[in-house]
């Protein structure tokens, strides 16, 4: 079973939010954008130490920055769904029987809510299970059933990479409860001991790692097995069939495992340390909650980045990416969110009403566009999909053009979250889609040429009801150096190409001449020294317009 959607209202940093889950849900979003409260909603409602959360007033959403009243009413509610038809009738969900709710595909799900309200100063909070139509089910065993779904599906949260050598000591007993079964505590004993063994060979390795042998780790990845195979329990795992594994290697589509990697010749010594040392942040994460061996937790890695180089890091994610089990993950790593799928990723805006989803997942790029968008933005361009606004362009020499004039006209464009991108290889159309479903504003700078007309026609063709001068500029010459030759930049010209001012040369051949003498982004550069010699209002006025509509448009997103 996963989780497949949680709604949230009026709690903490979130007045109301809907995300749906996959396998693997990479949340991308600024700081006060409501990814922390998503967060402690999931670990309050799956708690790992199957414990109900005693609600307070801080709980309760308010919006301070419109002076808005605290909200008086929290609503949380995890949908959940079988991996396959068949699987509510296995032993583990048995007791769920009375609670089930079949969906249009006749699978079964389960509506899970969570409600608290303020009443005369009082917090009254109610846990129950929802039919089809949203309404309670009549069931006496509520709560009982809800401790019973954070036994099965807890959450363990790892909050950031600087925790992954944190040591913290053990509780013996497990859960802190004396226990009869002298089996159980013999395990959590054992247990106890494979783990310092872990901490002990971790600490060798930061210290001295020249004196840790070869069959030390071995001895203590094969103590891991123990471990892992008790809390992770890698089975085979239930996995959507239309995920496409053409261009994986090999073994990443085969192995079950992800322990393997670890005993990989090729793995050295300093990585096999970040990977043992992400098995014992989950081990600790968990906190003193023994977890039983039908659970089948969901990881939460929040800013694994911290610390990490990224060479470390990109070999810490082939790790996570392999285990078997549903995985949240949030971070603000460009190199990081490049690697994942980019049908992961969901882009948190907070909005005066409400937070909203973006992703690409219900709006797919043909393989084409995808290659074209995983090339020419996620490879070359990681930091695009963080940005607040994109301001489209044809070239090389408008990338360096608008850079140095938004400094002059005092915007700093990665302090506004504008990126500026150069879209000819790339193609247009992948890009605007990809801005558009991730809730990224963009404007587009065309020539005036027959390209740069067609560029804009295809604009003009998906604008809809939006007005045209909100996302297109047509330059009226047929290129930027031809606009700026007509707008008081002629003598620039006439220098780069060495050709007096009296001479009588068209224009056309004075730029033709200046480009093949200098390189393209020599002449943007000579540009920009010019203007800050002369004056800023030597900018042409469209260029001054364009900066400051695309730092509005960002702006509009803070």
């Amino acid at each position: 079973m996963q989780l497949k959607r949680i709604e949230i209202s009026g709690f903490r940093g979130i007045k109301r939010l809907s995300l749906s889950f996959d396998e693997l849900t990479v949340l991308i979003g600024e700081n006060a954008w409501g990814k922390s409260s998503l967060l402690d909603a999931l670990d309050i409602a799956l708690s790992p130490d199957a414990t109900f959360h005693t609600f307070q007033f801080d709980d309760f959403h308010v919006d301070y920055s419109a002076s808005h009243a605290k909200m008086s009413h929290l609503n949380i509610i995890l949908h959940w769904q079988e991996d396959y038809p068949g699987e509510h009738k296995a032993r583990r969900y048995k007791a769920f029987a009375p609670v089930w709710v079949k969906n249009r595909d006749q699978c079964r799900e389960l509506l899970y809510q969570i409600t608290s309200s303020v009443k005369e100063d009082k917090i009254t909070t109610q846990r129950r299970f929802l039919n089809k139509h949203g309404e309670p089910i009549d069931c006496d065993d509520s709560e009982k059933l809800a401790k019973q779904l954070m036994v099965l599906h807890p959450i363990v949260r790892i909050r950031d990479a600087r925790r992954l050598r944190e040591h913290r000591p053990i509780n013996g007993n497990g859960n802190g409860n004396s226990h009869n079964n002298g089996n159980i505590e013999r395990r959590i004993g054992d247990n106890a001991r494979i783990q310092r063994r872990l901490d002990n060979t971790c600490r060798r390795l930061m210290t001295k790692p020249g004196h840790v042998s070869q069959a030390e780790i071995k001895s203590s990845i094969n103590a891991l097995h123990t471990l892992v195979d008790h809390y992770f329990a890698f089975t085979p795992h239930y996995r959507s069939p239309n995920f496409d594994r053409a261009h994986f290697p090999e073994r990443a589509q085969y192995a079950i495992n992800p322990l393997e990697q670890l005993t990989e010749p090729e793995t050295t010594k300093q990585s096999r340390l970040v990977l043992m040392g992400l098995l014992n942040a989950f081990i600790r994460a968990r906190g003193p909650v023994e977890l039983k061996r039908i659970s089948r937790p969901i990881m939460i890695f929040e800013d694994p980045e911290g610390r990490l180089h990224p060479t470390i890091l990109h070999q810490a994610w082939t790790f996570i990416s392999k285990m078997p089990m549903q995985k949240m993950l949030t971070t603000n790593s460009p190199d990081l969110c490049s690697v994942v799928p980019l049908e992961s990723v969901k882009k948190l805006i907070r909005k005066p009403n409400k937070t909203k989803v973006y992703s690409i997942v219900e709006h797919r790029l043909s393989r084409d566009e995808e290659r074209r968008v995983t090339f020419h933005l996620r490879v070359h361009r990681p930091s695009a999909l963080f940005a607040r606004a994109w301001l489209l362009v044809e070239g090389e020499t408008e990338v360096w053009l608008f850079n140095e004039l938004a400094r002059i006209c005092g915007y700093n464009l990665a302090a506004e979250g504008v990126q500026i991108i150069e879209f000819a290889q790339s193609g247009l159309k992948p890009l605007i889609k990809v801005a558009r479903h991730f809730g990224i504003e963009w404007h587009l700078v065309a020539d005036g040429d027959m390209a740069g007309k067609k560029y804009a026609d295809t604009v003009r063709n998906i604008l809809g009801k939006e007005a045209e001068r909100h996302r297109l500029t047509v330059l009226p010459k047929k290129d930027i150096e031809h606009f700026l030759f007509f707008n008081g930049f002629e003598p620039l010209f006439r220098e780069l190409a060495n050709i007096p001012m009296d001479s009588p040369v068209a224009p056309k051949k004075i730029i033709q001449r200046a480009l093949k003498r200098q390189a393209k982004p020599d002449v943007a550069l000579a540009m920009i020294n010019f203007i800050e010699q002369e004056n800023v209002e030597n900018i042409p006025l469209l260029l001054r317009w364009i900066l400051k509509r695309i730092v509005a448009m960002s702006r509009g997103q803070s």
